[in-house]
């Protein structure tokens, strides 16, 4: 009986909490759907999610050492299961520089660059793992999460332009969808407490409120409350230190227009009690926080470095706010919050549509297809 080839797929950390997990636990599901073994090597990750979608967990232990030199560890153990094992793929997460396909997830020099500009020349761990893993050219596709990702990746490690590809992240239609709004968004609405005359403006993000850019949204909602006659409210919710920028919403004296929540299980519950989402990041690299408050019939406005916004086509790309000029981004949550935006919404819907898991799935089935 011919034995069952098997396909490594090499991730540090995996939990169903990032968009790269995510991913990943698809790709186990699709693998496994096709006729493949499928190994796991993490350094932290649920054993119980990872054999629920059909993969074996093999766990490289974590040592107490810097973070670079815990990656370069993580890296050589990989390497050496895969070299005695001699699996048929081999897919990594960027945390390995011998694999097949590589999935990439940040811009980590370019974000450097954009945020800390006085500190663009001391190289970040993470940094250094990526320079490791892309100057060498024994993969066969790296795989990007948006254009802006893809271009800086060709220009910063001289990738030829065959060998990445883009691949956007999708979102769970189940969780995010219409009737989302219709359920449930009276109610949180009732329960943060704004009143039907106000209007909730929203940051919705995992974590990282530097890169997010959430002292500037605070600027942006000093704008509005001091320059408009529509009485406005802001909800924040990310996991991170909150503390100074709770401060400077104290010293501007808006602290009470202000809600501040955790990362919460049910947040397309607060997707849909907002007027309006708004990420008026540094730099995302894509952003699936944007898709899933589309998909909720939830307006966007985006800054120019938002992946996701490589989606918005005609009309939808107003929904793109140039520059950090908190005057203007005032001015269009102005003219958004006062104008019907059903149109909107329904293109908005449309486009998240086709970005769905289901979509994702069939273009991560594509590719391994390609490099088995």
């Amino acid at each position: 009986m011919e034995e069952i080839p098997t396909v490594v797929i090499v991730i540090r950390k995996l939990n169903k909490t990032t968009g790269a997990a995510r991913i990943a636990l698809q790709q186990i599901s699709i693998l496994k759907n096709i006729g493949y073994n499928v190994t796991v090597i993490c350094e932290k990750a649920n054993k119980e999610i990872i054999n629920s979608y059909g993969g074996e967990l093999k766990t490289i232990s974590k040592l107490p050492l810097n973070s670079f030199l815990r990656r370069l560890w993580f890296n050589l153990l990989a390497n050496l299961w895969c070299f005695r094992h001699k699996p048929s793929l081999i897919i990594s997460h960027g945390d390995m520089d011998n694999a097949d396909i590589i999935y990439m997830h940040n811009c980590v020099d370019l974000a450097q660059e954009i945020i800390y500009p006085n500190l663009k020349h001391q190289q970040p761990d993470v940094s250094k793992i990526h320079h490791r893993i892309l100057n060498k050219s024994n993969y066969r596709q790296i795989v990007a999460n948006s254009q802006l990702m893809r271009n800086d990746f060709i220009s910063r490690y001289a990738i030829p332009s065959e060998k990445i590809s883009v691949s956007y992240p999708g979102y769970d239609a189940l969780q995010f969808n219409t009737s989302v709004k219709t359920n449930f968004s009276q109610k949180k609405r009732g329960e943060l407490n704004i009143k039907d005359h106000e209007k909730l403006i929203g940051l919705i993000t995992s974590g990282d409120f530097k890169k997010r850019n959430l002292s500037f949204f605070i600027e942006i909602a000093n704008q509005l409350l001091k320059n408009s006659d529509i009485q406005y409210r802001f909800l924040i919710i990310g996991q991170g230190n909150i503390a100074p920028y709770q401060e400077k919403t104290t010293n501007l004296g808006i602290e009470k227009y202000f809600t501040w929540k955790k990362t919460v299980p049910d947040v397309e519950h607060y997707y849909v009690a907002l007027d309006l989402f708004v990420l008026p990041a540094h730099i995302e690299e894509f952003g699936c926080v944007v898709l899933e408050a589309m998909a909720c019939s939830t307006p966007v406005l985006i800054s120019e470095r938002v992946g996701a916004g490589e989606l918005l086509q005609g009309d939808l790309k107003n929904l793109i706010v140039k520059g950090y000029n908190s005057e203007d981004w005032a001015h269009r949550i102005e003219h958004i919050v006062n104008n019907d935006v059903k149109m909107i919404n329904n293109q908005l819907i449309e486009t998240s549509s086709q970005y769905t898991y289901s979509y994702q799935h069939e273009k991560l089935k594509e590719l391994i297809l390609k490099n088995i």
